[in-house]
């Protein structure tokens, strides 16, 4: 509990210093590739690989619309970075039927859902902040998400996968939510490993086909106890998710966690 402390009061001290260097603006709505202009956030970037369009350095206040930003029916890669979201009454983010997308280094908070992923293909969320969304992130009928180094607090569904396949979650800390972790509706193939989950009344639940640990390490699991015989920081037991299982539970939170 002292380390959720502390995550919070972190986060609002780098929150507040971010606020005063983020630009202002309206929510984004781009539906096609052809929406990817300066007027709709675009800073910088041609669409491509190894230059994906950059949208970047806005504070959107979402209160009474649906969307901080939303982007849709897109294939060109683009990256949402350096972003702060407040109020959307749908999703902070949403991203659905789009392919090769980023999301880095944001800060969204007290949206219904933080960041939604739908019918989406190779989206990559990472270094980013949820707080007090009743869904932090959801990624419903998805393929190769990767979500990283993310930090979620206070929410009802930390990280919900609902159909998704062949995607990660990796590297998170999970704070203080009603339910960490739920793998459901046919997510198989996906894997969770080097997370750390505080002070959720319920870790995670998964409906199996799952995988909690990448072979040689789990997650961190508050509360959570088992032997370590050859202290090598990996729990003797493993840890049961569902019809799951980590095979190697952390005995103690990740570096950085």
């Amino acid at each position: 509990m002292r380390r959720f402390g502390l995550l919070v009061t972190l986060a609002v001290v780098v929150g507040t210093a971010a606020l005063a260097e983020r630009v202002p603006r309206g929510p984004i709505v781009i539906r096609s590739d052809l929406d990817f202009t300066p007027e709709n956030g675009v800073v910088g970037g041609l669409g491509l690989a190894t230059d994906p369009y950059v949208i970047a350095g806005f504070r959107i206040d979402a209160a009474g619309t649906d969307y901080g930003i939303l982007i849709s029916g897109t294939t060109a890669p683009f990256v949402i970075r350096d972003v702060e979201i407040q109020g959307a009454q749908v999703a902070g983010i949403k991203i659905q039927s789009a392919k090769n997308g980023a999301i880095a280094g944001a800060w969204v908070r007290g949206c219904l859902t933080g960041v939604s992923l739908f019918q989406s293909q190779n989206i990559r969320v990472r270094e980013t902040r949820i707080d007090e969304c009743p869904d932090a992130v959801r990624a419903f009928f998805s393929l190769d998400v990767v979500l990283s180094g993310l930090t979620i607090a206070r929410a009802q569904v930390g990280v919900w996968f609902g159909g998704t396949t062949a995607s990660r979650l990796v590297d998170s800390v999970i704070i203080g939510c009603d339910l960490g972790a739920l793998f459901e509706l046919g997510s198989e193939g996906n894997m969770a490993a080097g997370n750390a989950f505080f002070a959720c009344r319920i870790p995670a639940k998964s409906e199996g086909g799952n995988r909690w640990d990448d072979g040689a390490r789990g997650n961190f699991w508050q509360g959570f106890s088992a032997p370590d015989e050859n202290r090598d920081g990996i729990l003797d037991r493993p840890y049961r998710v569902g019809l799951d299982e980590d095979r190697f539970p952390l005995a103690s939170p990740p570096e950085g966690a």
